[in-house]
């Protein structure tokens, strides 16, 4: 024990701490300077690189897999408009044979009748009548063809063999009774006085037609649109 202390002196002492620091330095700083491609997937923890690990902008679009983003991994409303690049899309087709008519619309007095629209064999006619003795007024909607064994459906009528000699109370889109008014403004939506129809010389649409009445002024009121099939 006498001989280690009298070789524990100040500058031996002095030198093993120094060598100490220098091995542990050392260690420490080969355990900081890793080498390329050194580290793997093997080494890493589970859950080691989280969110918060991740440098903003560091993950881009070449750094992912191809398919390795599926429709299962992207949260509902994830991507918007603003992140769609529209140069990206394809053209969306649009049919050849499709066209909104332009809207129609006007007034009738009693006991007039007008052509409001016309397609191919197809006519639509829009009255405006008293009935119930002339304590009500009625406006009505009918459509005709001038082809036999056109087709046509629509709440008030169906009609598989619509054409000239259709009888008027087997073409009718709507009845007198179902916009009437006994005074003041009535009227009903467009899809209430709805059809569509197809001819066998291939022309094909469907119509909205809307409808009021009001027998304070003798007055009728229609609007039309169409969409033309073929």
């Amino acid at each position: 024990m006498q001989q280690i202390r009298k070789r524990l002196t100040y500058a031996n002492v002095m030198s093993s701490i120094a060598v100490f620091l220098v091995l542990g330095g050392a260690t420490a700083f080969a355990a900081t300077q890793l080498g390329k491609n050194s580290v793997g997937s093997k080494q890493l923890k589970s859950n080691a690189v989280t969110t918060a690990k991740i440098k903003k902008n560091a993950v881009t679009g070449a750094k992912i897999k191809n398919g390795a983003v599926t429709a299962a991994k992207i949260p509902d409303g994830a991507i918007t408009g603003s992140k769609v690049n529209s140069s990206t899309l394809g053209t969306v087709p649009v049919s050849a044979t499709t066209n909104s008519v332009r809207s129609t619309h006007g007034t009738l007095s009693i006991g007039q009748e007008r052509t409001i629209f016309e397609y191919g064999p197809f006519k639509i006619t829009t009255k405006c009548a008293p009935y119930n003795s002339g304590t009500e007024i009625g406006s009505q909607s009918l459509i005709s063809s001038s082809v036999d064994n056109s087709v046509f459906t629509s709440w008030m009528d169906n009609n598989s063999h619509l054409g000239p000699a259709t009888p008027e109370s087997e073409r009718e889109l709507s009845d007198l009774s179902w916009q009437s008014s006994s005074g003041p403004f009535n009227g009903e939506p467009p899809f209430d006085t709805g059809g569509s129809a197809s001819a066998p010389t291939g022309q094909a649409f469907n119509v909205w037609i809307g409808e009021a009445t009001e027998l304070d002024t003798h007055t009728c009121w229609y609007w039309l649109t169409a969409n033309i099939i073929s």
